[in-house]
Formats: structure tokens, C-alpha cells, sequence
């Protein structure tokens, strides 16, 4: 991702036993293009080497108020930091930025500087759950502190229950969600994406899908939240692993199952009257077959089954004007009329058009290449092949500008 590309992001470290989790969440977000500066409690460097966390960002660990030359690091850093993360969050370094206290270089850090924050909080259960602990996180909540709930599990006691440094990813996804761009149009915006294959019953065993993977609409989903819309999935038919990945970093984020294309109409329809926008990036089933209670035999050497043509989701829905529909169109021949004919017969502000076949087919592979249609006659846009990811933020770019441009008040 480059949302926190070249962004100057200072992670505090305090004193618990997570601190070495702490090293790869430094990792992460170097990986990810970030310039990070550590900053170690006394307590935090009994646990984990400085050296450790310098050799993986490359910039000079911070553990006192005061060096030897004219450096000053809580002004200098509190200057440079885009954001803060204190993770892991001892009750300690919580109680003290709840108050205000600046005794020691975190808590000074935390006071002085006017970037974003985020606590990552992490202890033993009974420390968390003390009802001084909550009332503390509560005051720091107030003061527009972004507080991540910590994990339940074996904790490093060998106690289980809440306490327990949350995973990086689900971390780094946090982070991502509430540093949501306030510019942008989608911006507090609620956005219901449909994704993957439907799945249509032939018997109790057997079944016709496709090979969609939900990677495209996942990818969409993870650009729409990053721009701080309020998105909700309907997902259908997708990779375990694909899933898997997206709800370790937005695993509060709703999602609805469905089976068939009936039942994707059902929760489409369900919906809909709830959010203004929908973005139909999943591949539903156009025929159906008739369905049989008993396994079919395999008796004679033909088969044949009888479909039947699904109900046009799209299209059956009635079109407000304060309303954005976006649909896809994936096709083997004659791409761009026919994702025309799909924008003007279903009534439609948007189309992604993306092919299904040769060397850069788009379904159930990590790239494509797409064009964008929308109902303005605006010149076609083309994106180039690339992976799905930057596909989704250049096409969600795009329909930002195209919405500003020509309904400006649309999404307001």
C-alpha cells in the first residue's frame, strides 16, 4: 500500500513483554514505505535490544530526554511525526498520557506532539479490565486518541483472556481505517460491495460457479475504507485465503454470506435503501439449474440440465438520484460495447469493464488491466495491467474526480 508511503510515523515502545511484537510491527511499516522512529521507555529496552529496532528502520533509536548535542528529540520528533503508535501500551504509559504527565521521553512525546495517535494497548487481564485502566482509556478516547481493543488469548502470564497484543496486520489495518482521507468524496459515505462467485445447486453434491476469487471486490473494499467510507460486504464465493487476509486487517468490517445469485438479490435488495453507493464486483451466476432433491445417477452418457435465466440484480433495481451504481463487465469479446450496452440498459453511473480471456485475464488472477465507462460520456479510461490493489485505488481516483467534476453535490 502507499498510504503511508514516505510518512514519518514515531512508535513508541513501553515496558511489557510484547515489545518484541513491536519489532515486526517496525517491519511492516518500513516495508510499506514508511520513515519510522523508535522511541523506548527504560522498561521497554530490558526487553528488547535498541539495536534491534535501528537495524530495522535504519534512523537512531531514542531511549532519553536528552542527548549529547543539540538535538532535542520530544520537540524535534514530535515536529517530524505524521503519527504516533505507543505499542505495546503498558497501563502505565495510558495512565500518564491520560493526565498529561511528562516525566520521561513517551509521555512527553505524547503531549507535545499535534499528530494522530494510536494506543495499542497490552497487559495482564485484570490490569486492563481495572476499572481505572477503562476509565483512563475512556479520557484518552475523549481527547481523539485512537485506542485498538487488545486480543483474547494465552497471554504471557498464563492467564487467558483480554489483554493480548492484537496481530500486526490487524494493527497495521487500523491504523489504515482512521487515517480515512476527510477530502475524499467517499469520505463517511456508506458503500455496500458485492464480490466472488455465486454458487448454483444442481443436486445435494453437485454445483456450477466460476473461478472469481473475491481478490478484485477485496481489493475495491480495502481502497474504500482507506478513504474512510463505511463499507459492507456481500460476499459470495471466494478464495479462503483471499478472505482470510482481508479480516486480519479490517476484521471489523461486516460482511454478509450469501449462496446463489437468489440469494444475492435477496441481501442486495435488503440493503440497498441503506447506503449510497453500490458496487456490484461480483461475478453472479447468469443461469441456474433446475434443482433435484436426490443425487442424479450417473446412468446414461448424457446429461442434460435444464437452466434457467437469473434475475438481472442490476437492472431489477429501481435508481435514485442520490444514489452512485457501479457495475462490471466480464467479457471474452467485444470488451467496450458491450459494457456500454451494460451501462445504458441498467441504468448505471459506472462500469468496469475487464476482459476474461488471453494473457491478461482478469478473474481469479492477481492483475488486470480495466477500462472505465460511466454515464457522463466522459473519454474511456484505461488502466494498464497491474495488480488488483493498484487497480482499485487508480479506478477509485478516477471515479472521484468524474464525481466531482460532474455531480458535485451527488455524495454530499
Amino acid at each position: 500500500m502507499v498510504q503511508l508511503s514516505k510518512k514519518n510515523i514515531v512508535l513508541c515502545v513501553t515496558g511489557g513483554i510484547a515489545c518484541y511484537k513491536s519489532v515486526m510491527l517496525a517491519s511492516l511499516l518500513k516495508k510499506e514505505g514508511a520513515n519510522v522512529f523508535v522511541v523506548m521507555t527504560k522498561n521497554a529496552t530490558k526487553f528488547v535490544n535498541p539495536v534491534t529496532f535501528k537495524n530495522i528502520t535504519k534512523n537512531k533509536v531514542t531511549t532519553k530526554m536528552f542527548a549529547n548535542d543539540d538535538f532535542v528529540p520530544h520537540i524535534s520528533l514530535a515536529d517530524l511525526a505524521d503519527l504516533v503508535i505507543i505499542a505495546p501500551a503498558t497501563a502505565n504509559i495510558i495512565a500518564k498520557a491520560s493526565y498529561g504527565i511528562a516525566d520521561d521521553m513517551v509521555s512527553t512525546l505524547l503531549v507535545s506532539s499535534k499528530a494522530p495517535k494510536f494506543i495499542i494497548p497490552a497487559m495482564n487481564t485484570n490490569m486492563y479490565l481495572n476499572p481505572i485502566t477503562q476509565e483512563n482509556i475512556q479520557r484518552l478516547k475523549k481527547f481523539d486518541f485512537k485506542v485498538l481493543e487488545p486480543d483474547t488469548g494465552m497471554l504471557a502470564c498464563g492467564v487467558e483472556g483480554v489483554g493480548r497484543f492484537p496481530e500486526i496486520e490487524k494493527i497495521y489495518g487500523f491504523i489504515l481505517k482512521n487515517l480515512g482521507d476527510r477530502n475524499s468524496v467517499f469520505y463517511n459515505k456508506k458503500i455496500l460491495i458485492t464480490l466472488g462467485g455465486t454458487v448454483e445447486d444442481i443436486d445435494p453434491v453437485r454445483c456450477i460457479t466460476n473461478r472469481s476469487s473475491g481478490k478484485m471486490g477485496f481489493s475495491f473494499a480495502e481502497e474504500f475504507i482507506i478513504k474512510g467510507a463505511n463499507v459492507k460486504i456481500i460476499c459470495g464465493n471466494v478464495s479462503s485465503l483471499e478472505l482470510h487476509n482481508f479480516q486480519k486487517k479490517f476484521c471489523d468490517t461486516e460482511i454478509q454470506f450469501v449462496r446463489s445469485a437468489k440469494d444475492m438479490k435477496e441481501a442486495v435488495t435488503q440493503n440497498i435503501d441503506n447506503f449510497d453507493l453500490l458496487f456490484m464486483a461480483s461475478a453472479v451466476a447468469d443461469y441456474s439449474p433446475e434443482y433435484s432433491e436426490s443425487k442424479i445417477k450417473k446412468e446414461n452418457d448424457d446429461l442434460v440440465l435444464k437452466l434457467r435465466k437469473t434475475e438481472d440484480i442490476l437492472k431489477s433495481i429501481p435508481k435514485k438520484e442520490n444514489k452512485i451504481y457501479v457495475g462490471f463487465a466480464a467479457e471474452s469479446d467485444n470488451l467496450i460495447e458491450n459494457a456500454k450496452n451494460k451501462l445504458i440498459k441498467k441504468q448505471l453511473d459506472f462500469v468496469i469493464a475487464n476482459e476474461i480471456v488471453g494473457e491478461q485475464a482478469a478473474i481469479g488472477n492477481d492483475k488486470a488491466s480495466v477500462f472505465i465507462l460511466n454515464k457522463w460520456n466522459v473519454d474511456i479510461k484505461k488502466i494498464d495491467y497491474s495488480q488488483k490493489s493498484v487497480i482499485a485505488k487508480s479506478v477509485c481516483n478516477e471515479l472521484e474526480e468524474l464525481i466531482k467534476k460532474n455531480t458535485p453535490s451527488l455524495l454530499k
